[in-house]
């Protein structure tokens, strides 16, 4: 997939394309890290060289391309799927680039069903951008480096006919399955379809991130409809899937409630 978008650089039109890269443009992304390394650039990612190549390799390295210079003025790891290097390069920052990258991150996962996106803020001074870009930052312990998540909203559309209902959807720690009063991580409160499939459809996709705070634990789901109890319990067992929970790379999501 390639996009091409006219973005405003310095009060001129430019015209940029965002799409995987190629070997011209490793070569050309290469060049540009080693002379900003040469002029000690704060931020450059030269010493990561060999992992922007094996993402590359992979075919997950986008690359924004600024069309009347033909250069890469810009990369990204991995679609921001999992913790990776956003590097706009030195003498363009500044002028919302970053941002477009983003915008076609998201774009691209919500066309995958990937509703939540995983960042590492390196270097710190990185955190304000990412704060702007709605990312929840989770600051890291003992100098361990923050990292973050956006969780993406998708409106669906409802079946025809059937019974209005109204839906409450929330995400719990796990250690709220033997304390009390835990609240909830994230909850919806939805407009919902009752339809004659047996499901109730959802006006807005629930998503759900994994417990970035406290890994290795397992969220608990919990689904109401009409103030009745339909599901309580980790969201990994079969039970739950069978009430509708999907799961992504990064947390998981439900469309329709199965009752």
């Amino acid at each position: 997939m390639t996009k091409t978008v006219i973005h405003i650089v310095d009060d001129i039109e430019r015209l940029f394309v965002i799409r995987w890269s190629n070997n011209h443009d490793m070569q050309q992304i290469h060049d540009w890290l080693q002379e900003e390394d040469a002029q000690e650039v704060y931020g450059n990612f030269l010493c990561n060289w060999n992992l922007t190549q094996q993402c590359h390799e992979e075919g997950t390295l986008l690359v924004l391309i600024d069309v009347i210079e033909g250069i890469p003025v810009a990369y990204q790891w991995s679609q921001l799927l999992r913790p990776g290097i956003l590097q706009v390069r030195n003498d363009w920052r500044g002028k919302g680039l970053g941002r477009l990258i983003v915008q076609y991150c998201i774009e691209l996962a919500l066309q995958q069903d990937e509703m939540v996106l995983e960042i590492e803020c390196k270097p710190s001074s990185s955190i304000p951008f990412w704060e702007a870009m709605g990312f929840t930052i989770i600051k890291g312990e003992f100098g361990e480096t923050a990292k973050g998540f956006k969780v993406l909203s998708k409106e669906l559309a409802l079946p025809p006919g059937g019974r209005p209902a109204l839906v409450t959807i929330s995400s719990f720690p796990e250690e709220s399955k033997w304390r009390e009063g835990v609240p909830a991580i994230v909850s919806y409160r939805l407009d919902a379809i009752f339809a004659d499939d047996e499901k109730v459809h959802l006006s807005e996709r629930a998503s759900f991130p994994k417990d970035f705070r406290r890994m290795g634990r397992d969220p608990v789901i919990e689904i109401i409809v009409d103030d009745k109890l339909i599901f309580r319990d980790k969201a990994k067992y079969q039970t739950a899937q069978a009430h509708g929970v999907k799961w992504c790379r990064n947390g998981f999501y439900i469309d329709a409630v199965t009752i």
